[in-house]
């Protein structure tokens, strides 16, 4: 597979191969170069970090891990690079993801029929394991409450899901958290294969939906709920057809987000979802960590947010820090949320000197975001 730099990057790798710049020896024909995947541009171009320089170039026609490496096969304007077949683990995590993407999809609709058999005398009708494993399911979600302080957001984050296998590999960890919703969703699949498969057909009806998958290039989009379900006394094998599909598919997500976390990279994809009122939401966490500049011993942090609850509707949400200075940006779809978020402008300024931080920016605006890249305009162009 080939990757042909364009644009920005072609002027800087013609000056590189011209010998006017001092990466000049970075770029010599057979130069193995570290790269990773940054985002995308606006007109659907990959944006690239190659040996530190940030690169636009066509997507080539397959999918790339997060991290790579490139020989230089060319210079000149327009240099050519050879993708270099990553290690074992590479591969493994990249077909674990070709096996999963088909079979994903939000959360929103397993939480939805959680939320539905919790309001409806038909729960009492399944059978018991399957009423414990739904009980521990809705014990691993999180409340609002839990995620807002820096503490209880922490714990939500360690019981997502995204560091299961994490917590197993610790010595003190002999058996799964039982809040943990990865856990969770693992003692329900086993009940429900512990129960013989229905008529064929037999579903639920309510609206398709496919909500895009955590990767890491793609940008954060709030998932709203899923449209409130009426179950009968009838809809048992329904209601068990469609917890085997729903369960698959939420388990297939959470192991995306896993596999296209990288800690070596600073980058994690992260899902919690929350019990709010009558259902539950999702909310999607983007965590990076940045390259310290020359002269600073830790490089800044990109936190990047999306929701969607009822009350408030879709919200997304940018958050900048450099020790010790941040920058906030929301985005609101709705103009009363918009309003309300400005007003705890000065609530936030108060909590962030309590912490030692100074808020540098604020600023909230209604729409959201165009999701054409992991990353805003603003820091696309500072990256460029």
């Amino acid at each position: 597979m080939i990757i042909q730099p364009t644009s920005l990057a072609a002027q800087l790798w013609a000056g590189a191969a011209a010998g006017t710049t001092a990466a000049a020896d970075s770029w010599r024909v057979g130069t193995l170069l570290s790269a990773r995947i940054m985002g995308q541009t606006d007109i659907g171009k990959l944006l690239l970090d190659i040996g530190g320089m940030a690169v636009e170039a066509d997507a080539p026609g397959g999918q790339l891990p997060q991290q790579f490496q490139v020989r230089v096969l060319t210079q000149g304007a327009q240099p050519q690079l050879e993708i270099v077949p990553g290690n074992t683990d590479e591969r493994v995590a990249m077909q674990g993801l070709r096996e999963r993407l088909p079979l994903q999809n939000g959360y929103a609709p397993l939480l939805g029929v959680l939320a539905a058999l919790g309001r409806r005398p038909v729960a009492r009708m399944l059978p018991a394991p399957l009423r414990a494993a739904l009980a521990t399911l809705e014990a691993a979600i999180s409340k609002p409450s839990d995620v807002s302080s820096p503490l209880g957001m922490k714990e939500a984050i360690a019981k997502s899901g995204a560091f299961l296998e994490a917590h197993l590999a610790e010595p003190k960890h002999e058996t799964p958290a039982a809040d943990d919703f990865k856990a969770a969703l693992l003692a329900l699949r086993r009940a429900l294969a512990d129960i013989p498969t229905g008529r064929p057909g037999t579903q639920l009806a309510r609206p398709a939906s496919d909500t895009p998958p955590p990767l890491v290039q793609r940008a954060l989009v709030a998932q709203p709920r899923a449209p409130e379900l009426s179950l009968g006394d009838d809809d048992i094998e329904a209601v068990v057809g469609q917890l085997r599909t729903d369960t698959r598919a939420a388990l297939s997500r959470v192991e995306i987000a896993q596999l296209e976390s990288h800690p070596q990279a600073g980058v994690w994809m992260i899902e919690v979802p929350l019990a709010a009122g009558r259902g539950y939401d999702v909310l999607q966490i983007r965590i990076e960590e940045g390259q310290p500049l020359l002269g600073d011993t830790e490089g800044p942090w990109t936190v990047g947010f999306a929701i969607d609850p009822p009350s408030l509707g879709a919200v997304q949400g940018e958050i900048q820090l450099r020790v010790p200075r941040v920058s906030v940006r929301l985005w609101a779809q709705r103009p009363e949320t918009v309003a309300h978020l400005e007003n705890a402008f000065v609530v936030l300024r108060r909590l962030l000197e309590k912490s030692g931080l100074i808020l540098d920016h604020f600023s909230c605006m209604h729409g959201l975001p165009t999701p054409s890249s992991a990353y805003s305009a603003v820091l696309l162009e500072a990256r460029a």
